[in-house]
């Protein structure tokens, strides 16, 4: 009997063995007592850094405000207390935008064109430009007037005032003011237009007699000048047009 349950025993053993790997039959078997291999690091110590201060800076508040929307119909600076369409000065012109324009325009030559020594010698038939300097209204105001009101004296049956001006800023045909292209720097750029203004626009015209009615008229004529529009840098430099004063006509009317 004993013999019996040996060989069973054995024949258990062998089964188990096959079913087992190598390295599993050689692996020592797991015991708790073994210590665990857990070595021991002192913590690190960091270097401690102060929180940096940054420097404090102005509110959004604190910058001056500048205008969202530009108007280009609203009336200058330089024209704020003048009744004409034009300023001869400007304490705002934008020098710095306009010689930019002018640097990154190839074709700013073929645009530009101005003819700048004008007078009655050249745009006044029979009128030197002595005489017509000598016109202003001095000369058409006071006794001398008076005198030659009624007889005919030298002068214009309707006295202007002649200027052969380079404004800085003009309102277009279109009611838009634009900048005009002035003196900037080299080569000089200038636009010189002649304009005449009646002196005592719907008054009685020199040397007529009352029962006529007359009536001095304001006349104009359109210029084309290079511009630069303030409220669209980007647009660069074009041709614009401008109605200005040409000359002072006197007019009869029909007799009712």
């Amino acid at each position: 009997m004993s013999i019996v349950l040996a060989i069973l025993l054995f024949c258990a053993a062998g089964c188990l063995a096959e079913d087992l790997t190598a390295a599993e039959q050689y692996r020592p078997a797991y015991k708790s007592e073994y210590p665990a291999h857990r070595p021991t690091y002192s913590e690190p110590k960091y270097p401690s850094y102060s929180k940096p201060s940054y420097p404090s800076y102005p509110s959004h508040s604190a910058y001056p405000a500048y205008p969202k929307y530009c108007d280009p119909k609203a009336a200058p600076k330089c024209a704020e207390n003048s009744t004409g369409h034009w300023c001869l000065t400007d304490e705002e012109y934008p020098v710095y935008e306009v010689k930019y324009a002018i640097d990154y325009d190839p074709l700013v030559l073929k645009k530009y064109a101005d003819v700048a020594d004008q007078s009655a010698d050249d745009l006044v038939d029979g009128i030197t430009k002595a005489q017509e300097e000598k016109f202003d209204y001095s000369f058409y105001n006071g006794k001398q007037f008076d005198q030659g009101n009624w007889v005919g004296g030298e002068g214009f049956i309707c006295p202007s005032s002649v200027a052969y001006a380079r404004p800085l800023r003009a309102k277009n045909t279109a009611g838009e003011w634009r900048v005009i292209v002035q003196d900037i720097a080299w080569p000089t750029y200038t636009q010189t237009q002649r304009t005449e203004t009646c002196l005592f626009p719907e008054a009685a015209c020199r040397t007529l007699a009352p029962c006529h009615f007359s009536k001095c008229l304001q006349k104009h004529t359109v210029h084309r000048m290079l511009s630069f529009d303030p409220c669209d840098t980007q647009r660069g430099l074009f041709i614009d047009i401008y109605k200005l004063p040409s000359a002072c006509s006197c007019h009869i009317p029909v007799k009712a």
